[in-house]
């Protein structure tokens, strides 16, 4: 990306030196031998417009600048979003052990509710944290969603309406509002 910079500045520099190499051709080309042949109304119309020209080109050139610097910006965002997104996408395994070992460690024995409790807020904290960066859990309640959610199995359930999630195999998760992973997910079928 500094590349491109690099080159956008040497590209104006150019243009730069393009627009004061054509001033001078201009002005070598209204010499005083042709002065005499020509009105001063036309040399100051000819002056204008080329003085128009000029500033058009310029004032493109600013716009294009002004639009790379916009672009790069742009870029520069998506990139730490996308390092972001990676990185949580990275965690969803381990936030999935952490919540097995946590319904493996229910009907443990009290000697082992220490553990159980140090666990739950080391899970906790991991999720408060990725939830301020971004990451939040995909809903499973109500009707399917496809954009959502990832049906892997079709059941029966006499309380349940058509389509609508009667288990949840794995969670989803979207990270700033876009699906990192779909939630894995059983639909009703009547």
């Amino acid at each position: 990306m500094i590349k491109e910079e690099e080159i956008k500045t040497e590209t104006v520099a150019e243009n730069d030196e393009v627009l004061v190499d054509e001033a001078e051709t201009v002005t070598d080309e209204v010499s005083t031998d042709d002065v005499e042949d020509v009105s001063p109304d036309e040399v100051l119309k000819e002056i204008v417009k080329e003085d128009e020209a000029i500033l058009n080109r310029l004032v493109r050139l600013q716009a294009d600048f002004e639009n790379f610097k916009k672009r790069s910006q742009k870029e520069k965002t998506e990139m730490y979003q996308f390092a972001s997104e990676n990185f949580a996408t990275k965690l969803l395994p381990v936030m999935d052990n952490l919540e097995r070992a946590e319904a493996a460690l229910i009907d443990a024995s009290e000697e082992a509710r220490g553990y159980i409790d140090g666990l739950d807020m080391v899970f906790r904290q991991l999720k408060d944290v990725l939830k301020e960066e971004g990451l939040e859990e995909i809903i499973c309640e109500g009707p399917f969603d496809p954009n959502l959610h990832h049906g892997v199995a079709v059941g029966e359930d006499d309380e349940k309406e058509d389509q609508d999630i009667i288990d949840v195999f794995q969670k989803g998760y979207k990270f700033k509002g876009k699906v990192i992973r779909p939630a894995m997910v059983k639909v009703c079928s009547k």
